[in-house]
């Protein structure tokens, strides 16, 4: 209690410091609207576009639609706390028979601290998925993000982060496919009075360069009914720059199983269910005490 005291009062008098507190709910924490921002943009232990061994790239044909979930449990200098997700995306195609797409996300948060303190944060997010090759895409996205809180999540409640996504995928990586996937982006805090007015601002910058692997494993056999499965194991890393976070580098090492739920001729729209568990640490630039650490169940069905 003491040490949450020491830095909920950091973070309503200096914001270079704020970031050290795991809720601030703006930028520099893994909790924050800025990394959903950019994990959602890079988020390599999603539901790929397809998980058929005999197919070189990314299967984007046709529409689909993806809800999700997750909870965490984090921790942070003896302070404890949950994050509650629940996100959808729909995915469009620009126009019939084309291979690009408009992928929309919304992402609702709820971040919750154990000492009672909640607050809700809410992320628009919106990008066109470009197919460079069939192996290869490149994906340009702006994300509008807002809480409800007051001083005691930081500073300000209203954050637009611009970025771009690679995603590479070689094929027939042994059994199964490797996936690169790189990210830049920038976030800044502004102040449009979409969100609650938290009663002061500070303006802050941040550059987000997030990089990752993922390699998928189709099962020999088939499951659950005679369902086609896979094994997703994960690795990404996110470094900040620009004006001082706490958090300025976050790893992520994630495993996932997914199942089909209907076998159809046209794979894309092929029901998927995909179960996992994400490991998260994230390292205090101003002392290890503070270091991040979390465990996160995640749950999404892409039909």
């Amino acid at each position: 209690m003491k040490t949450m005291m020491i830095a909920a009062t950091l973070a309503a008098l200096l914001p270079g410091i704020a970031q050290a507190s795991p809720y601030y709910a703006s930028i520099g924490s893994p909790n924050s609207m800025q990394h959903t921002a950019i994990t959602t943009a890079l988020n390599l232990n999603d539901l790929d576009y397809d998980d058929d061994p005999d197919t070189p790239g990314f299967d984007i044909e046709g529409d689909a639609d993806t809800i999700g979930g997750a909870f965490t449990y984090w921790g942070s200098a003896g302070v404890e706390g949950q994050r509650y997700e629940l996100r959808y995306q729909k995915a469009m195609r620009v126009s019939e028979g084309s291979r690009a797409r408009i992928l929309i996300d919304p992402v609702l948060n709820v971040l919750h601290v154990n000492d009672g303190q909640t607050t809700i944060m809410g992320t628009l997010s919106t990008g066109v998925e470009l197919p460079v090759q069939p192996n290869w895409l490149i994906t340009p996205r702006v994300a509008y993000s807002a809480s409800d809180n007051d001083g005691y999540f930081g500073a300000s409640s209203e954050v637009l982060t611009l970025s771009a996504t690679s995603r590479y995928k070689i094929a027939q990586v042994g059994r199964g496919d490797l996936t690169i996937g790189n990210m830049v982006g920038w976030s800044t805090t502004t102040d449009i009075g979409i969100g609650k007015d938290p009663g002061f601002y500070f303006k802050e910058d941040v550059w987000s360069f997030r990089n990752g692997v993922a390699y998928q494993l189709p099962f020999k056999g088939r499951m659950f009914g005679g369902r086609q499965g896979s094994l997703r194991a994960s690795y990404t890393w996110t470094k900040l720059t620009g004006d001082p976070q706490s958090y300025e580098d976050v790893h992520e090492a994630a495993l996932s199983v997914g199942i089909r739920t209907r076998e159809a001729e046209q794979k894309s729209r092929a029901e998927q269910l995909r179960i996992g568990l994400i490991y998260t640490h994230g390292t205090s630039s101003f002392s290890h005490d503070f270091d991040f650490d979390a465990v996160t169940l995640t749950v999404g069905y892409r039909f």
